[in-house]
């Protein structure tokens, strides 16, 4: 028990490190004075999917017409009763969380300030959800929205979430570290028989490529690896060690405590 909730410290603290996110255009983020009607949503801990913290920037119009460009980390989805989704997310703006309606959302903007056009394309690769309903994307969207259900599933529960987090530790991710995460993604999928295309690889990696784990999702993350076993606990770790060498500048600190873990855990050590 003090080995997981070491590592429950230790990955947390990972967290705390990452500050608010580089953007390319910063100087354009603008809040207004206040925001109290985009507070949380009710029952938001209750009924929502994850979201595992995917990080980008929104232009957003609140209700009564207030207009911001903010930084935000997406760690769940609800839908209203009227069936429109809300993202709940941290403001970096704000350093709180806060809730945003789809159907208010303008545009959204990668932090190396790359425009994500159609936003019915975005909201569907990155959450699995179509906006507007009558959007169309491709053909047989039912089953490919399931099978993205599906993979987005396994690599949740495989804790795709923590190595994000190990790999943000230094405030940037590379290409490198990117790829094995995938890898690590691929290898998960595989085992339960879902094979990737290259398209479906592709779009992992964008995915990756966002992930910006908040306090929630880390947590869910850590709940949900420690009710896998033990073997699950010392994949995980090790593939964490792949990811924090992934870009040759290894931090000694953490490679030496993700062994640690693994063998307080496990009995075994990840090199």
């Amino acid at each position: 028990m003090n080995a997981i909730m070491s590592l429950k410290t230790f990955l947390m603290d990972r967290v705390e490190l990452f500050g608010t996110p580089l953007y390319a255009h910063a100087g354009r983020v603008s809040v207004p004075a206040d925001d109290p009607h985009d507070d949380l949503a009710a029952g938001h801990g209750e009924d929502h999917d994850p979201a595992e913290g995917q990080s980008f920037v929104i232009d957003y119009v609140d209700h009564v017409g207030n207009e911001s460009h903010r930084r935000i980390s997406v760690w769940a989805v609800q839908r209203n009763v009227e069936g429109v989704p809300i993202l709940i997310a941290k403001c970096h703006e704000r350093q709180a969380t806060r809730s945003f309606r789809v159907d208010r959302i303008l545009s959204v903007t990668d932090l190396d300030g790359a425009r994500r056009e159609p936003l019915s394309r975005f909201f569907y690769e990155t959450f699995g959800f179509l906006w507007p309903k009558d959007a169309i994307l491709v053909p047989e969207m039912e089953a490919d929205d399931q099978r993205w259900d599906q993979i987005r599933t396994v690599i949740r529960r495989a804790g795709v979430v923590l190595l994000a987090a190990l790999a943000r530790a230094d405030r940037e991710v590379g290409a490198a570290e990117v790829e094995e995460i995938v890898f690590y993604c691929e290898r998960a999928c595989a085992a339960e028989g879902i094979d990737l295309t290259g398209a479906e690889r592709e779009r992992l990696s964008g995915w990756v490529a966002r992930l910006r784990p908040t306090r929630e999702t880390v947590e869910g993350a850590l709940d949900t690896l420690f009710e896998t076993g033990t073997e699950a606990i010392a994949t995980l770790l090790r593939a964490g060690m792949r990811v924090v060498s992934a870009d040759g500048v290894v931090n000694e600190r953490e490679a030496e405590m993700l062994d640690i873990f693994c063998y307080a855990l496990t009995g075994r050590h990840v090199r």
